[in-house]
């Protein structure tokens, strides 16, 4: 996405020497009931600047964009836009002052039911004077132009829902972008993407501070924030702790996130043992080539490709959600072929899904209905269900899992989003399992969150079978006893993931059929 002189121009520059930031937070605090989200944080936001926004999962990050975004107010403290105190009371007003924000739950910020189109403006066909809210023609006009503009490879026509988690992520980036803000405020950007649609939007980012536009850029990999970042601030437990100028040093940055508490990922890959799941056969696709895969106890399996490889597909199959494609599966050395989810539950395989909030959430419910639901069998008494053992078995999840949150009582939506995915894990974690799948499950979680869901996961291999799902090479090779590639619905690559490095996995997930090389590695996975 490439703006233009018209859309993604981020207006006047302030006069030189003025000294005056863009935006300047005062004293900002918010309170949840007795919960404390933020604490007198104050930071400026300087003009013509890419600034990294860091910090732990629960941290405040979430809150304190949400204020700027107008969806929530502050309880006290000051916002200051271009030296002016401002009154941001709603979504409109923080438009109006020059503010757009893409929020890390992408389809909070798409609606289903709507073309691609109508969902690259919605702002404009929203806004009371737009004469564009009867007029397919127009605005199917005026969608390929901001198209042609931002460079966008989208169908138009096509329903959003219809779209990927990183295509619909692209429309909401290119919308915020068509309102010509002054400050974009990016949270998560890449955590849907593929790696070419990420160098993709890295490009945009600095275009965007080229052209005068300043970016507030909110993000867990610290490769990014040390590759886009002139600066950063550290968040935790809703004070500001840190803040420091490029050339960015992230270990420090990790430190001051982190603060006391010091984890390490460093393992050696483990051999596995006697087989726990077998497929022979096996397609991610119709179109795919067959391929044979077997998961072993006492190891955990890396799977990694790029957006679309056809993982989930593979994946998906295997856990019941998804009719397979062809040959025959076998789990502990018997006939493996569930009909549906529940089945494959029953049997002892379960999957933590990559789209956490259309998969595996259940707005408005509390933490312990979350923890124990697909698994009631377990906290049932003569066919009863037993409210003390669930709420017991939530806390557990929470304590050892370091959920931040107000009990277990509260409803999910109450919890940043890698707190969710951290509850999400651990549910299937405490209790025994058979096999247990994992798709992208450190998408938008901190460094420490993603190191106690990789220990928790070898621990629990030791007693099953595991296989994690990411297309971030970096994650797969973190956690990982063995590595598999998949490049367009097939399995390119198997090996011990010591013997390889995550840039040598990028290499092998950016060939593709026509590129096959002499060096490719194509084995029986097993």
């Amino acid at each position: 996405m490439k703006p233009d002189s018209r859309i993604g121009a981020g207006g006047d520059s302030p006069p030189a020497g003025s000294g005056t930031p863009l935006v300047e937070l005062r004293q900002i605090s918010k309170s949840f009931g007795a919960t404390r989200a933020l604490d007198d944080v104050s930071f400026e936001i300087k003009y013509d600047e890419t600034l990294g926004f860091v910090g732990a999962n629960g941290a405040g990050k979430s809150t304190l964009i949400k204020i700027l975004s107008g969806i929530y107010r502050e309880s006290s403290g000051e916002i200051l836009v271009e030296g002016q105190a401002k009154a941001v009371s709603s979504p409109t007003d923080s438009r109006s002052i020059g503010i757009a924000t893409v929020h890390q739950n992408i389809d909070d910020a798409v609606v289903f039911g709507m073309t691609v189109a109508e969902n690259l403006l919605l702002d404009e066909i929203a806004a009371t004077s737009s004469d564009l809210f009867m007029n397919q023609r127009s605005i199917l006009k005026r969608a390929r132009a901001v198209q042609e503009k931002l460079q966008l490879e989208l169908p138009l026509t096509a329903p959003i829902e219809a779209l990927s988690a990183s295509g619909r992520q692209e429309v909401a980036i290119a919308r915020a972008l068509v309102g010509a803000p002054k400050l974009l405020i990016l949270d998560e950007p890449t955590s849907t993407l593929s790696a070419r649609e990420t160098e993709k939007l890295f490009d945009a980012v600095r275009d965007l501070r080229r052209r005068g536009i300043t970016v507030l850029y909110v993000s867990h990999r610290m490769s990014e924030i040390k590759m886009l970042c002139d600066r950063t601030v550290v968040l935790r437990n809703g004070k500001i702790v840190s803040e420091q100028e490029a050339p960015l040093d992230t270990r420090k940055i990790a430190s001051a996130i982190l603060g006391e508490l010091v984890l390490s990922t460093k393992h050696k890959s483990r051999p596995g043992g006697e087989p726990i799941f077998s497929g022979r056969g096996l397609r991610a696709r119709s179109d795919s080539a067959p391929a044979d895969l077997e998961l072993r106890l006492g190891e955990v399996v890396g799977l990694t490709g790029l957006v679309g490889a056809g993982k989930t597909e593979m994946l998906e199959q295997i856990c019941g959600r998804r009719p397979v494609e062809s040959g025959a599966m076998r789990l502990r050395g018997r006939e493996y072929a569930p009909r549906d989810a529940a089945a494959a539950i029953a049997q002892g395989v379960v999957m933590v899904p990559e789209e956490r909030s259309m998969q595996a959430i259940f707005p408005g419910e509390s933490l312990w209905k979350h923890c124990t639901v697909g698994m009631l069998p377990f906290f049932s008494h003569f066919g009863f269900l037993d409210r003390r053992k669930e709420t017991a078995f939530a806390r557990d999840v929470i304590q050892d899992f370091r959920v931040v949150c107000a009990a277990a009582e509260v409803p999910i939506e109450d919890l940043s989003g890698g707190n969710q995915q951290k509850l999400l894990v651990g549910r299937w974690l405490k209790n025994s399992w058979a096999l247990v799948i994992l798709d992208e499950p450190f998408r938008g979680i901190d460094i420490g969150a993603r190191a106690i869901i990789s220990r928790a996961l070898r621990e629990f291999s030791e007693h099953a079978a595991v296989i994690v799902c990411s297309s971030d090479p970096e994650e797969v090779v973190e956690v990982a006893d063995r590595v598999l590639v998949m490049v367009e619905g097939r399995l390119r690559y198997g090996g011990r993931a010591d013997e390889i490095t995550s840039e040598e996995l990028s290499e092998i997930m950016s060939q593709t059929s026509a590129q096959d090389r002499q060096d490719a590695r194509e084995v029986t996975l097993q």
